[in-house]
């Protein structure tokens, strides 16, 4: 259950991110295109390092401008999802159940209590 949930979760940051990165594109395009020059600009200055081609080949596949942005926004929006769920998750925390028996004592709120 709980990889599913990190699936659909996975899931629903892309597809988020990306109907970001199209609404910044459609609504603010001064915006999206001082995103794309400086994602431009790291790439630019990641070549002027002179590494060997077997590292530039990647750098030249995998950092285009448009990807970079895409990355910054999903990162972004990873945030926002996990600070929306922790907001989500810290009121719908179980209760405690009552025990019958003694009330507990302080060592039984301990870390250290089920160890023998």
């Amino acid at each position: 259950m709980k990889l599913l949930q990190s699936l659909l979760l996975f899931t629903f940051t892309m597809i988020a991110s990306l109907i970001a990165f199209t609404y910044t594109a459609i609504h603010f395009p001064t915006t999206m295109r001082e995103l794309l020059s400086g994602a431009q600009h790291v790439r630019d200055q990641m070549q002027s390092l002179y590494l060997p081609d077997n590292f530039m080949v990647w750098v030249d596949i995998f950092l285009q401008p448009n990807q970079i942005v895409l990355v910054g926004i999903s990162i972004v929006m990873r945030f926002v999802i996990g600070i929306i769920g922790s907001f989500v998750s810290r009121n719908r925390t179980p209760t405690p159940t009552a025990r019958s028996g003694p009330a507990p004592s302080a060592s039984a709120n301990s870390p250290f209590s089920r160890w023998g």
